[in-house]
């Protein structure tokens, strides 16, 4: 008796909604945090860019701190990861808009807003982010969690 498979057909156009966010359940993590951000005041990130529009265009705080929110919520802290995530993850590119941030802009936003960013996880303010004491270094960090 010959044996039944069902064979991919990988040239087969596909038929998609035009709009990225229909490819995901209403209640997708993704839209709780698109959501969150849209409500924050991004100032302190924002006060970092040249407000003349000079130089080269920045991903905008709106996109970045998004996507490094929704990344951590998923466990995932690696920049190099992340840029991979936004080319095959669809909420990724949910966030991104199409656009790919590559590893090094991730990495550097996330460095040079470290202390936002902080204020943003921990809900306070950065210029008054509590500080853990490392014990065996004597160092502190800024405390961050993310729900």
């Amino acid at each position: 008796m010959p044996q039944n498979f069902l064979f991919p057909q990988r040239d087969q156009p596909l038929l998609l909604p035009v709009d990225m966010r229909e490819w995901l359940p209403e209640d997708d993590l993704v839209f709780v945090v698109l959501d969150a951000v849209a409500a924050l005041d991004l100032g302190e990130f924002r006060r970092r860019y040249r407000a003349d529009g000079h130089g080269r265009a920045a991903s905008g705080p709106e996109m970045m701190v998004a996507l490094l929110l929704y990344a951590y919520c998923q466990g995932e802290r690696s920049s190099r990861v992340i840029e991979r995530r936004c080319v095959r993850d669809v909420a990724y590119r949910v966030i991104c808009g199409g656009l790919v941030p590559d590893h090094a802009t991730v990495a550097r936003f996330r460095a040079g807003h470290e202390r936002a960013l902080g204020g943003l996880v921990s809900g306070r303010p950065a210029s008054r982010a509590p500080t853990a004491t490392t014990p065996s270094r004597g160092r502190t960090s800024p405390t961050r969690t993310c729900g």
